[in-house]
């Protein structure tokens, strides 16, 4: 199995997630809510290994690494 990571990045400013891969060339996305820009970003990763000819195997899972920062009040 093939495994690649996505990383997540939450804008609170554009109130949108945004998800790139250092893995898949030009794997860049974006989307309002978390399960959108999962399946925006599975479904662009599904064309790019192609057309990029990235190594795989038979089955691939991408892995979501989210990042997103929130003020504390202390």
């Amino acid at each position: 199995m093939s495994q690649f990571d996505v990383h997540a990045v939450w804008d609170a400013e554009a109130g949108v997630w945004t998800a790139y891969s250092d893995d898949i060339p030009g794997l860049v996305t974006e989307a309002a809510t978390w399960d959108e820009m999962v399946k925006r970003a599975a479904a662009a990763a599904a064309e790019l290994i192609v057309l990029n000819s990235v190594p795989h195997d038979k089955d691939v899972q991408l892995r979501f690494v989210a990042q997103q920062t929130a003020p504390v009040a202390a």
